[in-house]
């Protein structure tokens, strides 16, 4: 139920064929999480209907009726599978032992937070975690009994691996925390793992792999997020970046660190920290001296001029955006994305004459790039005047 929905019986794949618009196989799964302690008929009306009526009332015992029939057909149970004991619903056959990994996720969870020796406590809590592949039965959003599960088990994962990374420190094991940062970055993506994986990188001098970390962090929580970026979270990843800056010293010159890594020609791409102190010090230099700096803010939408509300399509034209950025513009320029389908333009000692010229040019380019199907919203304004208002 964690991640992909998956059933097997004796070590073989159970075919899920449980018709009835999605009840019979709803119905399935919550008798199967709630074992042999059962579930109430009223719990089990709101779960499936939101409602306690008679109608429901009679719609669930034709389900569990039919059910009843199905599991014994398919020979996973007896006829007598699905019983009413003392108020409730339980799922239970003398021959059948059910395991379901969010079930199993809470018993080792509890047996940890029994075990007084460190030792069994992270073997409880190891186990625990593997049993966590994603978020509860996504297959099955919006329905109100997952949702009302999804952050509790989510909830035991995170306390997992907090207390996992606290003994592992605790033990100097920095490469069992990597592993465990890494994985969870992709199950439960959190800016403390991020900071924990590039905290035990650099204890093991793995420079390289802390910077890539921070770039990935950096692309994640910023360029991909659709929420406005936190200041303190800017401050955060200022700081992670600074440190692994100044324990790279410890293995390079100076040299060596600042030259430019990557591609060279086109316009500069950096991360969205990186873009805020690009800007920062040309709104400086232009209080010296004119550059003519603009700030370029590209959005992508529908070719009607309407948001659009599918992220991996908003994704997909965010990195072809920036290929044309990179095409297109000058060595002198900066961009990033600030978040999906949202670019940031830098861009320097350009006249005003000829930002329309600029901005046509990109709005063909990534028009045919995506077939007609979107177009930019573009907004140009000098650098002098953001910090004004």
């Amino acid at each position: 139920m964690l991640g992909n929905l998956e059933m097997e019986y004796n070590g073989r794949e159970v075919e899920r064929d449980l018709t009835g618009n999605g009840k019979m196989l709803q119905l399935f799964l919550i008798l199967s999480w709630a074992g042999a302690r059962g579930i109430s008929r009223g719990k089990l009306q709101d779960y499936l209907y939101d409602t306690r009526s008679a109608n429901a009332g009679n719609a669930l015992r034709v389900s569990i009726s039919r059910l009843r029939k199905v599991i014994a057909d398919a020979g996973l149970a007896g006829p007598d599978n699905i019983q009413y004991k003392n108020g409730n619903y339980v799922f239970q056959d003398p021959e059948l032992t059910l395991e379901v990994d969010a079930v199993m996720l809470e018993k080792a969870c509890a047996r940890a937070a029994s075990e007084s020796d460190p030792g069994k406590r992270l073997e409880c809590l190891q186990e625990a975690a593997g049993y966590y592949g994603g978020e509860f039965l996504p297959a099955m959003s919006g329905d109100p009994w997952v949702e009302s599960m999804r952050g509790k088990y989510q909830d035991m994962y995170v306390d997992c691996i907090r207390e996992m990374c606290r003994l592992r420190k605790k033990q100097g094991e920095p490469e069992e925390v990597e592993k465990l940062c890494r994985r969870a970055l992709k199950l439960c993506p959190m800016e403390e793992w991020s900071e924990l994986l590039i905290e035990s990188l650099l204890s093991m001098k793995e420079y390289r792999e802390a910077r890539r970390a921070y770039d990935e962090a950096a692309k994640l929580f910023f360029g991909h997020d659709s929420h406005e970026s936190g200041r303190r979270r800017l401050e955060r990843f200022q700081k992670m970046g600074s440190r692994i800056q100044m324990m790279e010293k410890e293995n390079q010159t100076l040299k060596e660190e600042l030259r430019e890594i990557g591609r060279r020609n086109g316009a500069y791409r950096c991360n969205y920290p990186g873009f805020l102190d690009c800007f920062h010090m040309c709104a400086r230099i232009e209080e010296r001296r004119d550059m003519n700096a603009q700030l370029m803010i590209c959005t992508v939408v529908s070719r009607n001029g309407r948001e659009i509300q599918d992220d991996r399509e908003m994704e997909q034209y965010s990195e072809s955006l920036c290929q044309i950025m990179g095409e297109k513009l000058r060595r002198g320029d900066v961009y990033a994305v600030y978040r999906p389908g949202c670019v940031l333009v830098l861009l320097n000692y350009v006249e005003k004459r000829f930002l329309d010229r600029v901005k046509e040019r990109i709005r063909s380019e990534f028009r045919e790039k995506c077939g007609g199907k979107a177009t930019l919203r573009m907004e140009t304004v000098k650098v002098t005047e953001c910090g004004k208002g």
